[in-house]
């Protein structure tokens, strides 16, 4: 997994290449990278073998439910989050210039799967 500073850099170089960089846009990348970040915590989470799409719950009248496992929620939460911040500042999978092996170029790529099943905007 890349750290905070590699993420924001590759951003940073994508957006340079199209022109659209400025040192304003700083906290823009850094709050999009940080987003990128929980989005891998989450996905390296539920990537565990024995991880399961629920959790078991007991009730207050001692019952046992199956309810949505929450690393599912934070791992979508982060996505679109990031997202978000990526089209705000103004980057598609066309713009970024990243090597086939790249974890933000990862990320773009189950972001367009998402848009393109309807499940994103």
């Amino acid at each position: 997994m890349c750290d905070l500073d590699d993420i924001k850099e590759k951003i940073r170089a994508a957006m340079e290449s199209q022109g659209t960089y400025t040192e304003d846009l700083d906290l823009c990348i850094t709050l999009c990278a940080g987003s990128y970040m929980a989005f891998q915590i989450a996905l390296n989470d539920i990537s565990k073998k024995r991880m399961k799409s629920y959790v078991k719950e007991v009730s207050r009248e001692n019952n046992d439910k199956l309810t949505a496992h929450p690393a599912f929620k934070v791992l979508f939460d982060a996505l679109e989050a990031t997202r978000k911040q990526l089209r705000e500042l103004g980057l598609t999978f066309q713009t970024l210039s990243a090597s086939d092996a790249d974890e933000v170029n990862d990320l773009i790529n189950e972001v367009n799967k998402i848009d393109r099943d309807g499940e994103g905007e």
